[in-house]
C-alpha cells in the first residue's frame, strides 16, 4: 500500500497557506492528467468544510468528487520542510507532509485509514520530512509495511 512511484513524488515544497498547497497540488496533478480541474475545487471546498489535517505534521488533501473527475487514482506525496499552515481556525496545523489522496469515494476509506496508521508513528514522519531524496522516501515506506 505505502509504495509510492518516485513520479509520484515532490520534495521541497514551499506553499504560504493551505489554499496555495491544494491549488498548486491540484494544478501539478492537473498537469500530469491524474484529475480534471474540477476536483481541485472538491478539495478546497473539503478541507474548508473539516480541516484534512490529521495530526503529527500531515494532512491528507482530498476531495468529494464525481467519478469524471478522477483521471487516474494514486496516492501523491508532498515534502514541505517549512511546513504549511492547515488550520482553519486561530489554532496552527502546521503539515511538512502532505498525501493528496485521488481516488473514487468508495476507494478511498482504506487508503485514508492505513495513511493515518503510517503517520500515526511521528518518527516515520519526521525521517519523511528530512528526507533529501525520493529513493529515501520510498525506503522509509517500504521499512515502515515491514513491521
Amino acid at each position: 500500500m505505502l509504495e509510492i512511484p518516485s513520479e509520484h513524488i515532490w520534495l521541497n515544497q514551499q506553499f504560504g497557506s493551505w489554499k496555495e498547497a491544494i491549488q498548486q497540488i491540484g494544478e501539478q496533478l492537473l498537469e500530469k492528467g491524474v484529475i480534471q480541474k474540477e476536483y481541485i475545487d472538491a478539495m478546497v471546498a473539503r478541507q474548508e468544510a473539516a480541516s484534512v489535517y490529521i495530526g503529527n505534521f500531515v494532512a491528507l488533501p482530498h476531495g468529494k468528487a464525481k467519478d469524471e473527475q478522477i483521471v487516474e487514482k494514486g496516492i501523491f506525496l508532498f515534502q514541505v520542510p517549512d511546513g504549511v499552515d492547515f488550520g482553519i481556525d486561530e489554532e496552527k496545523k502546521i503539515a511538512t507532509i502532505l498525501f493528496a489522496v485521488i481516488m473514487r469515494e468508495n476507494q478511498q476509506l482504506t487508503s485514508l485509514q492505513e495513511l493515518a496508521f503510517f503517520c500515526s508513528d511521528v518518527d516515520q514522519v519526521m525521517a519523511l520530512s528530512d528526507a533529501q531524496t525520493v529513493e529515501e522516501i520510498q525506503q522509509i515506506l517500504k521499512q515502515a509495511e515491514e513491521f
